[in-house]
């Protein structure tokens, strides 16, 4: 059991060093989130006709 484990362990190792990308997963803060939709609503109130 332990070793399987530790086979399991080297293997997860394995896989994010050869993909590093998958692990960056970057989870928003609610404030991150009310910010960037406050800037999206007062950008669209500023300028009504010009959309990104």
């Amino acid at each position: 059991m332990t070793t399987q484990h530790v086979d399991f362990r080297t293997i997860q190792l394995e896989i994010e060093a050869r993909y590093p990308q998958r692990r960056r997963v970057r989870r928003d803060s609610s404030l991150e989130i009310m910010r960037r939709t406050f800037a999206r609503i007062s950008r669209e109130e500023n300028n009504p006709g010009r959309t990104r």
